[in-house]
Parts: structure tokens; sequence; C-alpha cells
């Protein structure tokens, strides 16, 4: 048991890590029914990987933890991501509980490269949809962050 001011780790498990890979594209259809070849763009160039697990703690605390490796191709890249989280637990009864806890994502952006369109007018737009009538804009990095409180009766 491994302990640290009178906190003692009681628990821990690995929940499930490995490699993966991300499915891409490999044909898109433009507006005029042509059919794109993209297979390229999107091939995954890095090794691709995770872990997920948690620690409980004898003060009923547990924290969960989550690495990706994150994605490298030619046009859409996503940063490494660590999501953490930490989940109190107080029994009020024999027959109830309330736990509440927080979590939050660190990392894990994305970043497109836009195709520029060969018409001479140099309109940029997504690769994997050949959107050409929308802006193109790089993807909002959205903070996930969760608060959570549950109360438990049980019968």
């Amino acid at each position: 048991m491994i302990c640290f001011i009178k906190t003692c780790i009681v628990s821990a498990q690995l929940l499930n890590s490995g490699s993966y890979n991300n499915a891409t594209l490999t044909t898109v259809v433009d507006s005029n029914n042509v059919v794109h070849d993209i297979s390229t763009f999107y091939k995954v160039q890095n090794n691709q990987f995770n872990l997920r697990g948690y620690l409980i703690f004898n003060s009923n605390t547990r924290v969960d933890l989550y690495f990706d490796s994150g994605l490298k191709s030619q046009k859409r890249n996503r940063s490494k991501a660590l999501i953490a989280g930490v989940t109190q637990l107080v029994i009020t009864s024999n027959n109830s509980h309330i736990s509440f806890g927080v979590s939050t994502k660190f990392g894990g952006k994305t970043t497109e490269v836009a195709c520029t369109d060969d018409s001479g007018t140099g309109r940029q737009f997504f690769c994997d949809n050949l959107a050409t009538l929308e802006p193109f804009t790089q993807p909002k990095n959205n903070v996930n962050t969760k608060v959570e409180l549950k109360y438990r009766y049980k019968f």
C-alpha cells in the first residue's frame, strides 16, 4: 500500500490500454459528382495509443486518469490529451450516499490544414468534405470540464 500524508491508495486498476487507428476517409465527392482520392491527406503517421485507469484512496476519493497520444496526419493533427477527474464519496447514512466530482481535459486540440481551390481564387476549404462554400476556420478548442453531483438512496 502506498501512503502519503495519512492518505493511502487502497485500490488501483488499469482499465484498458492499447493502440488504435482513427478511421479515415479515402475518397470524397465534390459538388460536380467528381470523386477525389484523399487517402494520403488523413493517413495516420504516428502510433496512436491510450491508457485509462483509476486510483481509490482510503479517504473515499477516486482519481480517474486517461491519456491519449494524439493524431498526426498531413491535413489533421490532434495534440496529446490527459483527462483527469476526482470524485469524493460522502456516506450520509446506511441507506444513502452523495458523490461529487469534477473532471477536465488538458490538451487534445485539433488543428486542420486547409486545401486551397485551384481556380486561382485562393479560397480555402476543409479537404475531408470539399466544403468550398463554407469559409475555412480552425476548430474551436473546447474546454471539456464536467462537474457532477449524485445522491443515491438504497431502498
